[in-house]
């Protein structure tokens, strides 16, 4: 497999970059292929780059307005977003460290999708028939936690390690649905629509001060039932 750490990609194929320096981030744009990169590698502003079986040995930052779609890609380090458009991990994609979204518009993390840290969502702005976050058949050993966020927010089919957590999100709709949950799910101050059905949850199930109440039914909860 090829092993590339100061390449510039574009959807034609590939072009060396001005020689930057050892251990510079590493510009990625267009499609780009089963390669391994060993540096941390940037999505630029307003760029969209598809890593296709990709091996990224450090960070993937995506810039505002980018987007970044993985098929069966790894990334040893973290994924984060800011004031990007979309992040669409996808096929088997397995992400080390945590994915995080602030000021982002969608986070899809599906189909097979391991992420080994935490996924964490905040301020995020898309209209409520849009997912600002999106997961689904996935597993995500750490937490899920989304805060503050507009747009509509869905974990389906998920084995999620740590602790479910969606906290004064502002429009909904909220689905959280046939999850299997190591830790706690905790439903705070949301406002918008929203349903809790079918998860298997070993710590406790709280819903508390959301307008209005989600409809809650059809969990198993081997800790506390706590709902107002």
């Amino acid at each position: 497999m090829p092993n590339i750490s100061v390449y510039a990609f574009v959807a034609l194929g590939f072009f060396l970059a001005a020689p930057p320096q050892a251990g510079a981030d590493v510009r990625l744009e267009g499609k780009v292929g089963p390669v391994t990169i060993d540096d941390n590698v940037v999505i630029a502003r307003d760029t969209t780059a598809a890593l296709n079986g990709t091996i990224i040995k450090g960070n993937v930052k995506v810039r505002r307005g980018a987007t970044l779609i993985t098929r069966g890609a790894r990334i040893d380090g973290n994924v984060q977003a800011a004031g990007s458009l979309l992040v669409d991990l996808r096929q088997k994609t397995f992400v080390d460290g945590d994915v995080q979204g602030e000021r982002t518009r969608s986070v899809l993390v599906r189909g097979g999708t391991v992420v080994g840290g935490n996924i964490q969502i905040k301020e995020a702005a898309a209209p409520v028939d849009v997912d600002a976050l999106f997961v689904r058949t996935a597993r995500v050993d750490g937490d899920v936690q989304v805060e503050k966020s507009a747009g509509r927010l869905r974990v389906l089919d998920t084995f999620i390690g740590g602790n479910l957590q969606f906290v004064e999100n502002l429009t909904g709709p909220y689905r959280i649905r046939d999850n299997r949950i190591a830790g706690d799910l905790q439903f705070f101050k949301n406002r918008g629509k929203g349903t809790i059905t079918g998860n298997h949850v070993r710590g406790n199930l709280q819903s508390k001060e959301n307008k209005p109440r989600p409809v809650i039914k059809d969990n198993i909860v081997e800790g506390d039932l706590e709902i107002e």
